[in-house]
C-alpha cells in the first residue's frame, strides 16, 4: 500500500479545486489500494467545506497564508521534513503553483511529484510567474495530469511534454443521469423541465467567471421573458457590484442573488436552463454538475471546458465568446420552446461516460502504478 499525499494551498477551502480534489481522494480512500493523505500550506478553517472520510489524514505546514514568492523558502524544509516523517510515495500538487515547492525537495525525498494543472493553459500565460511555474513542472514533475484535451495538446505543442502526461476529466458524481438512462430504457424520460421557469447561473461573482457578461444578458433575456427569472449561486468581491446592477435596471425581483449555497442539487433538478459566461475554465464543475442533472446548457464556446462538455445544438448550445446578444437569443430560444428543451434534457446523458468517477478512479491509479514500477 503507497501513501498518496494531494498537497493543496488550503484544502478546507469551498472552491472548485478543492471539490474536485477531495472527491477523488475520498473515492481513492474508499477503494483502499493506497492510503490517502492531505497536505495544505494553511487550514484557514477548522472544518473542510467538503467532506473528507475520517480516515484521511490532514496535515498543515503553517498557520498563516503566503503568497507565492521569497516566502516560500521558508517552507521547504518544513515540506521535506514532512514527506520524510511520513514516509510519502506519491506527491499529487493541485496547483500547479505548488510544484515549486514539491520539485525541489524531490531528490532529497524520493517522492514523486505529479503536477495536476486545474485552470486552462491559456489562463496560466497571463501571469508571469504561474507561466514560468508551469513551464518548471512541465519539464521537471514525474507526471502531469491536465483536465481537459485542449490543455494535454498544449502542453506537447508548446511545452514540449509528450510523456508522462494525460488527461484525467474532473467527474461528474450524480444519480441523475443513471436515472435517465434507466428511465430511456423504460420508455419514460424524466427531464429538468419544471414549472418553476428560471435561469440558474453558478460560480464565484470575479471577473474570470463573467459576472458583466452575466448581468448584460441576464438584462436582456428578463426584459423578453417576463414569466422568467434568473438565480444567481455563489459569492465573491462583485456581488455587491451586481445587486446593483440588478437594482438599477429594475432587475431586483427577477436577478435572484442566493449567496453560497451548500447543496445545488436541487436548483439543477428544477431550472430550465443553466448558463456559464466564463472568461477561462478548466473544466468547469457547474457545467458538469448541471449536465448530470439532464439540465440543457448554453455557454461561451471559450478556448477549454464548455467544447468538451456540451454537444452543440444537441444537449445545450455553444455561443462565440462575450457575444451576450447571441446568448441571450440562444437562452431565450430554449426558454420559449418546451419540446426543445425536454429534447436536450434526454440527450444531456451523452458523452458523460468520461466523466464518471469510477472510470476516472482507474486512470488515477494507473497512473500511481505506472510511478512506483
Amino acid at each position: 500500500m503507497k501513501r498518496i499525499c494531494f498537497f493543496s494551498g488550503d484544502i478546507t477551502r469551498g472552491g472548485g479545486t478543492e471539490s474536485v480534489a477531495v472527491l477523488i481522494a475520498n473515492g481513492l480512500a474508499g477503494q483502499g489500494r493506497h492510503e490517502i493523505l492531505f497536505l495544505s500550506l494553511v487550514e484557514q478553517q477548522r472544518t473542510p467545506a467538503f467532506y473528507i472520510r475520517p480516515e484521511i489524514r490532514r496535515y498543515h505546514l503553517g498557520e498563516k497564508w503566503i503568497q507565492p514568492g521569497p516566502g516560500y523558502l521558508a517552507v521547504l524544509p518544513k515540506l521535506r521534513r514532512f514527506l520524510r516523517e511520513q514516509r510519502v510515495d506519491i506527491l499529487v500538487d493541485i496547483d500547479i503553483v505548488l510544484d515549486i515547492l514539491s520539485l525541489p525537495v524531490r531528490r532529497e525525498t524520493g517522492v514523486k511529484v505529479v503536477s495536476w494543472g486545474h485552470f486552462s493553459y491559456y489562463f496560466e500565460q497571463e501571469s508571469l510567474y504561474r507561466r514560468w511555474i508551469l513551464r518548471f513542472g512541465a519539464k521537471r514533475a514525474d507526471y502531469c495530469i491536465t483536465i481537459n484535451e485542449e490543455n494535454r495538446r498544449c502542453y506537447e505543442q508548446y511545452l514540449h511534454r509528450d510523456k508522462a502526461l494525460r488527461t484525467i476529466y474532473n467527474p461528474a458524481v450524480s444519480c441523475r443521469r443513471k436515472e435517465i438512462d434507466s428511465d430511456r430504457e423504460h420508455g419514460s424520460v424524466q427531464t429538468a423541465v419544471s414549472d418553476g421557469k428560471y435561469i440558474l447561473w453558478a460560480g464565484r461573482l470575479t471577473e474570470i467567471k463573467g459576472v458583466d457578461y452575466l448581468a448584460e444578458t441576464a438584462e436582456r433575456v428578463l426584459k423578453i421573458l417576463p414569466g422568467w427569472k434568473w438565480l444567481v449561486a455563489g459569492d465573491g468581491e462583485l456581488r455587491e457590484w451586481l445587486e446593483n446592477f440588478g437594482r438599477g435596471h429594475g432587475l431586483a425581483d427577477r436577478l435572484v442573488l442566493l449567496g453560497r449555497v451548500a447543496d445545488l442539487e436541487p436548483y439543477y433538478r428544477d431550472a430550465g436552463i443553466f448558463v456559464l459566461t466564463s472568461h477561462s475554465e478548466g473544466l468547469p464543475m457547474c457545467l458538469l454538475e448541471a449536465k448530470s442533472q439532464g439540465l440543457p446548457c448554453v455557454s461561451f464556446d471559450i478556448r477549454t471546458g464548455p467544447g468538451e462538455i456540451i454537444r452543440d445544438g444537441v444537449n445545450g448550445y455553444l455561443v462565440e465568446p462575450y457575444d451576450c446578444g447571441r446568448l441571450a437569443e440562444r437562452i431565450v430560444e430554449l426558454a420559449s420552446d418546451d419540446s426543445l428543451r425536454e429534447q436536450f434534457a434526454r440527450d444531456a446523458a451523452l458523452d458523460m461516460e468520461k466523466f464518471d468517477l469510477e472510470c476516472i478512479l482507474d486512470s488515477w491509479n494507473e497512473v500511481f502504478e505506472s510511478l512506483c514500477r
